[in-house]
């Protein structure tokens, strides 16, 4: 009896301890599911940033020139059909701000916010947007008669109210962070093979596109061209996709119960299968920024998704951030800098100044260029030279914000 009741305490003692060490690892891996969550949810994602001041970056280089006499093929928006370099820029804001839209909601929501509140604060954003957007249009244009409506920041304000209010309701439906990927997903499939189905019988030049009737019928008279709208009313419905793409990328990226290597993998592999498809359908519905053609949804959203999860991988799992503080900066408060280089491009720099070293009227960058770079740079770099230094001053006035921890999120 003694040795019986002896194994019984000790088996008892043992399942005790069992039990507890079960429990201990269930709480820890709970504690660092959470954790993770929390770092996600509570702190910046510096992978993002980087994109964001690669993308400022670029930017920066395409739309401030020395001089536009003298520009880079691959710093030029293609033409028409086609991609080069700087059609990446404008795209890659979008998907950023599609990527965002799940970790702001979610730190929200761990915040108690109410739902009522989150809808009007993803209201006044996305109103203040188009209005900064239609103020930077109207500084180049002060004519009510003519001015441009449509533009850059108008189509990121439509995308964030959409993508936002869809997501928001997902989470309110207590739908699943897999069903709201594939949710997303169904959503941009169909707004991709929608759009390749109702533009294919208008063709996809730029005479007679569907793009540019439906924006002759509601904005003729208020366009970038009179003829052509890049930034249109029916391409910016379409460029919805890219926003929720970059959706589900962020998704991924807070999803629990997924280790931080599992998140980058899926990224990736998401990211590959995009471009693949991307490739095909170039076959069908040519990659075109213009007219924010199918391909180029997935041509952009798959490329981004390549850098994201590389620099994530280096970044946020490795952390090892440090040499790419300088465009972490940069992308830190990236609709702020937009706008200050549009303000800047339109009071300053485009301001006429005539110099005797061209038989044409130049403005002030151009002055700046031909005066003071050309003469030691020559006219191969000279506006390279100009565009670059431009870049590095964003560049120290950015990290000087950000080394203050001053974020401007518009």
């Amino acid at each position: 009896n003694s040795n019986s009741n002896s194994n019984s305490n000790s088996n008892s003692n043992s399942n005790s301890n069992s039990n507890s060490n079960s429990n201990s690892n269930s709480n820890s891996n709970k504690i660092s599911n959470n954790a993770v969550d929390s770092k996600l949810t509570n702190s910046r994602i510096k992978s993002i940033d980087i994109i964001r001041g690669l993308s400022i970056a670029l930017m920066i280089v395409c739309n401030n020139p020395g001089t536009w006499m003298r520009m880079y093929p691959q710093l030029r928006h293609a033409v028409w059909h086609g991609v080069t370099l700087a059609d990446f820029a404008f795209p890659f804001f979008v998907i950023s701000l599609g990527v965002t839209i799940p970790i702001s909601i979610n730190s929200k929501l761990k915040n108690n916010k109410s739902t009522l509140s989150i809808i009007l604060s993803i209201f006044k954003r996305s109103i203040l947007l188009i209005l900064f957007g239609f103020f930077l249009n109207y500084l180049g244009n002060p004519d009510l008669d003519t001015v441009r409506i449509l533009g850059v920041l108008q189509r990121m304000g439509l995308v964030y109210f959409v993508t936002s209010l869809v997501y928001l309701l997902l989470k309110k439906l207590n739908v699943g962070s897999t069903a709201t990927i594939i949710t997303f997903l169904c959503i941009s499939t169909f707004i991709i093979v929608g759009y390749y189905i109702l533009a294919k019988p208008y063709g996809f030049e730029l005479e007679g596109s569907l793009a540019q009737l439906v924006d002759l019928h509601f904005f003729k008279g208020h366009l970038y061209k009179p003829e052509f709208e890049p930034d249109g009313f029916l391409t910016s419905i379409v460029a919805i996709s890219s926003g929720m793409l970059g959706c589900t990328m962020g998704c991924v990226l807070l999803k629990e119960n997924l280790g931080e290597y599992k998140k980058f993998f899926k990224i990736l592999v998401m990211s590959i299968i995009l471009l693949i498809c991307a490739f095909i359908f170039n076959q069908y519905f040519p990659f075109n920024k213009r007219l924010w053609s199918s391909s180029f949804v997935l041509l952009m959203a798959g490329s981004y998704g390549i850098l994201l999860s590389i620099f994530y991988f280096i970044c946020d799992i490795k952390n090892k951030s440090k040499i790419f503080t300088p465009i972490i900066a940069l992308g830190s408060s990236p609709i702020f800098t937009y706008m200050c280089l549009e303000i800047l491009s339109h009071v300053f720099w485009n301001v006429p100044k005539l110099t005797n070293k061209v038989d044409y009227p130049t403005t002030l960058v151009e002055w700046t260029t031909y005066e003071l770079i050309t003469p030691w740079a020559g006219t191969t770099w000279d506006s390279l030279i100009f565009s670059l230094l431009y870049v590095l001053f964003w560049v120290i006035v950015m990290s000087i914000m950000y080394k203050k921890k001053i974020f401007i999120k518009i």
